[in-house]
């Protein structure tokens, strides 16, 4: 009980301690970078060709995300027969629910900050700012839904498949870049999203660890 206590509070402090760099990160971004790095690559990016290709690239996102759901959906429907999963679907479907929460809380908290969009409402009409509990359309920046899902299943990936950390953490890196030199986001967006996202990976696994506990108990 007291090695659970103390790794209790380990976490808790490590999770504080996280969030608060997370927030003053975010604080300086708002203040310092995000316009300038928004105006920069809006200015020598936005006119040339690699810019069209990254947005190209970005497009089949929201399928992935779609496929993601169904899958965990189909687990679902799966169990409700009584019937078993096979083992190799574990991973997957960690992976599907933490892109299902994340979008989930993706959704929530850009309507619940609404920030502005760097394109176009910035970088064309000069607006920023936020509009706290007004978000919509182009005003639902913050954070990054792209962050928050797929740090989420590098989460999974980094807990459940050491061998997979590297290249799902390079993927999710790039897209994360590929957000900011396109102006989809800021970039505070996209350090509050790897925070959050970071976060849903773990929960998803850990309440995963815990029933599976219970269940074998």
């Amino acid at each position: 009980m007291h090695r659970q206590i103390k790794s209790g509070k380990t976490v808790l402090r490590n999770w504080c301690l996280a969030f608060a760099a997370t927030a003053i990160m975010v604080g300086v971004c708002i203040a310092y970078v995000d316009r300038p790095v928004a105006e920069f690559f809006n200015l020598h990016l936005r006119p040339t060709a690699t810019w069209v290709w990254i947005v190209r690239a970005l497009a089949p996102l929201e399928l992935t995300v779609a496929i993601a759901s169904l899958f965990v959906l189909g687990c679902v429907i799966w169990a409700s027969f009584g019937r078993l999963l096979p083992l190799w679907t574990r991973t997957p479907r960690l992976c599907g629910w933490a892109a299902v929460w994340a979008t989930v809380a993706s959704f929530v908290s850009k309507r619940l900050f609404g920030r502005v969009s760097p394109d176009p409402e910035f970088v064309q009409n000069r607006l920023y700012g936020f509009r706290l509990l007004h978000g919509a359309t182009h005003w639902h920046s913050f954070p990054s839904g792209t962050a928050m899902i797929s740090v989420a299943i590098v989460s999974v990936l980094w807990i459940l498949q050491p061998r997979w950390r590297a290249l799902s953490a390079l993927i999710a890196a790039l897209l994360c870049v590929a957000v900011v030199v396109t102006n989809y986001h800021w970039v505070g967006d996209v350090i509050a999203g790897t925070f959050l996202g970071a976060f849903i990976g773990w929960m998803t696994v850990w309440v995963a660890m815990l029933r599976e506990r219970r269940n074998s108990s």
